[in-house]
């Protein structure tokens, strides 16, 4: 529905059709940590040193998490 944030730190707010607490948990067994900040939010922050391929890596661990919910 929306991505929102300032540098780093991105929120990203799903339609209704993606239970956040349930991604946060899936996402963390494919091995990335997220925070469910509400039950349609979830908030990504990243380490200042993180590099093009981790974040290609997080996208598709989370892409991979929201297709298995």
């Amino acid at each position: 529905k929306e991505v929102r944030g300032k540098g780093l730190l991105v929120g990203v707010e799903f339609d209704g059709s993606v239970n956040a607490p349930a991604l946060k948990q899936q996402a963390f067994t494919n091995g990335l940590l997220i925070t469910a900040v509400s039950a349609d939010t979830i908030r990504m922050i990243p380490p200042l040193i993180i590099t093009e391929a981790d974040c290609d890596k997080a996208i598709a661990i989370l892409k991979k998490s929201i297709g298995e919910l």
